[in-house]
């Protein structure tokens, strides 16, 4: 089986769903400022970038992420180029 990584990452010009908070990271300490280590804080709302939803999402009462095991994240799939369309 082949895997393709169609992971989006998460950065501060990645597009977000209409009405989402912005991503926002800030450098809290930096080696070039004199610091001990590079350190960064990140704020964005959970539908940024690749993401999982749970059933929860949209189901009152039905199971979370946190309730969910890896594999039931694994699915067949079908790849499509958009280009060819």
């Amino acid at each position: 089986m082949k895997i393709y990584d169609v992971t989006i990452a998460v950065s501060e010009i990645v597009p977000t769903f209409p009405g989402d908070p912005k991503v926002k990271i800030d450098v809290c300490s930096a080696i070039a400022n004199g610091d001990a280590a590079n350190v960064s804080q990140i704020c964005f709302g959970v539908h940024t970038a690749t993401h999982v939803d749970a059933p929860n999402h949209f189901i009152e009462g039905t199971r979370r992420l946190m309730n969910l095991t890896f594999i039931n994240w694994l699915e067949l799939a079908k790849l499509l180029n958009w280009k060819q369309m």
